[in-house]
């Protein structure tokens, strides 16, 4: 059981507010590489994270097929990230999925202009987590 550290958290709390970005990356059925940006990843528990997915599009149907991802979140500014290995479920009813409409309403009404419904919930269970720190630690398992 791979549990995400409070750095790692941090840097998730961190993608809102800050230059911090995160990218989602997934494999077709003939295991073509996608990779999306993802603004809205949280740490759902010590062991998980998620996302809302809005679009439904490659990332969405590449998860339907295969759910092993790979998520990297990064900060330039600190020139430090990390990589998180996982499996993915797609949830598209239940507590977390309505947390997730919610979410796109919120969203919609702050900035303005309509945000399509959710396609889904996206968990990813975490079964490891890597160092993009620049420097002699970079690509290091941590976890």
């Amino acid at each position: 059981m791979v549990k995400l550290t409070d750095e790692v958290k941090k840097m998730f709390e961190e993608i809102r507010s800050t230059p911090v970005v995160a990218f989602i990356a997934t494999v077709d059925a003939e295991g073509k590489p996608n990779v999306s940006c993802k603004g809205s990843l949280w740490v759902l528990d010590d062991e998980n994270i998620w996302y809302v997915e809005g679009t439904g599009k490659k990332t969405y149907e590449n998860l339907k097929k295969n759910s092993y991802v790979a998520v990297a979140v990064a900060s330039r500014e600190k020139s430090d990230g990390y990589q998180i290995k996982g499996k993915a479920e797609l949830l598209t009813e239940g507590p977390l999925y309505e947390k997730a409409v919610k979410t796109n309403e919120e969203l919609s009404r702050r900035l303005g202009r309509e945000f399509p419904k959710p396609k889904a919930a996206v968990t990813i269970k975490v079964d490891e987590i890597y160092s993009l720190r620049s420097g002699p630690k970079a690509g290091e398992k941590i976890a």
